[in-house]
């Protein structure tokens, strides 16, 4: 492995090492982040800056316009912006904070490559990415681009980048799931056994 290949391998697994996980609250979710304060209430998620002042409202519907409530919120500050658990609606939202954020399109991937279709402000947009069934936690996974949702007994790994999941694995808590290093390379432990179970994160296989 090169010298930039460790460092970039020695970056992740400290990313890994931190405690990023959202789970529900006694109260209505709130967090505090960059200088701006993200509140849910009932029916709505609102965000204001650090005098009190309101800079948007997002009414608590997925893309179809079901209703639902805000579970939970996590801090992504590698990508400067905030993942919000849903509940009871099998979406997952991403709102940038960052004034650069790239515009968002609402259509097909080939839309946002070619330029085509209506866009919106990147910054303080919202990213939906749709899920099988609702998740009930959420943590970031060590890659700035990957989350983890609980799903009943499985694990949902989705990319943030994409917009979708991208691997399902069974009987997985997340809140044990844990990348480490095996032969020079990432893999995903699943568990605190020692040895735990391992998976391939570029296949999404078990791993012997």
């Amino acid at each position: 492995m090169t010298s930039l290949g460790r460092r970039r391998l020695c970056q992740l697994l400290a990313c890994a090492a931190l405690p990023l996980q959202a789970q529900p609250t006694t109260g209505p979710p709130s967090l505090g982040v960059a200088g701006f304060l993200l509140l849910a209430q009932p029916g709505q998620l609102s965000l204001s800056d650090s005098e009190g002042r309101l800079l948007k409202r997002w009414p608590v519907a997925d893309a179809q316009g079901r209703t639902g409530s805000v579970r939970a919120l996590l801090s992504l500050p590698s990508r400067r912006s905030v993942a919000v658990l849903l509940e009871g609606l099998a979406e997952l939202w991403e709102i940038s904070l960052d004034p650069a954020a790239e515009p968002l399109y609402r259509g097909l991937v080939h839309d946002y490559r070619m330029g085509e279709g209506l866009a919106e402000p990147g910054y303080l947009g919202l990213r939906r990415t749709p899920l099988a069934r609702p998740s009930s936690q959420l943590r970031q996974l060590g890659r700035e681009d990957w989350l983890l949702g609980q799903q009943g007994p499985d694990a949902v790994v989705v990319h943030l980048n994409v917009r979708r999941p991208i691997a399902v694995l069974p009987a997985v808590d997340i809140a044990q799931a844990r990348l480490i290093e095996r032969g020079g390379r990432l893999v995903l432990a699943l568990d605190s056994a020692e040895p735990p179970r391992l998976m391939d994160i570029r296949r999404w296989q078990p791993l012997p």
